[in-house]
């Protein structure tokens, strides 16, 4: 055998050896840990969901009956994804758009939520036309109450925010926001 080959087998071997020793050295690895974080909800409640179909009968509302229920079980799983209390959703649109998806009011406000179009645009890139669309409209409107939720310390905060803007209700009273039309308005129609 040549010294060359020699030489290629001890350093092959001796590789072979140093891996071998290394692994049987070392520690295992560490797992990696992971950290789960909890969604803070405007909900203390476990989800028990509605019964749609008798809610759908005691609402008067421009969609039928059928589509009425859909959108309320929609609104109900988009309630408990974004942490919204589902009934003051409902409120809400009570207020807004008295149930009325074609609701058009004078500052533009669109649909069962009245979301202004350029909040659409602004917050969730929502065309104007899309807000027409009942289940677009409430996606919208109650991703908005959510975000709103994360900004303010209450609930009466919150709405006061939906209606007026979130940049002048940050100017206002606590007095004002607790005691202000739309605010009442909204508690009003809270079953």
């Amino acid at each position: 055998m040549s010294v060359n080959k020699l030489y290629y087998l001890l350093g092959v071997s001796t590789t072979a050896l140093s891996v071998m020793v290394y692994t049987e050295v070392t520690e295992p690895s560490i797992p990696i840990q992971t950290k789960t974080e909890t969604v803070v909800r405007m909900v203390n409640v476990p989800f028990l969901p509605s019964n749609h179909t008798i809610q759908a009968q005691e609402i008067k509302s421009s969609l039928n009956k059928s589509k009425l229920k859909h959108i309320l079980i929609y609104i109900e799983a988009l309630c408990w994804e974004y942490g919204v209390d589902y009934e003051m959703v409902k409120a809400v649109i009570q207020t807004e758009s008295d149930w009325n998806h074609k609701a058009v009011s004078t500052s533009g406000a669109i649909g069962l939520m009245q979301v202004l179009p350029s909040t659409a645009k602004s917050e969730f890139n929502t065309p104007k036309q899309d807000l027409f669309d009942p289940y677009v409209n409430v996606t919208v409107g109650i991703k908005y109450l959510s975000k709103l939720n994360e900004h303010f310390d209450d609930l009466d905060a919150t709405l006061t925010a939906y209606s007026h803007g979130p940049t002048v209700t940050k100017k206002y009273s606590d007095s004002y926001i607790s005691n202000n039309f739309y605010v009442k308005r909204v508690q009003d129609n809270l079953k």
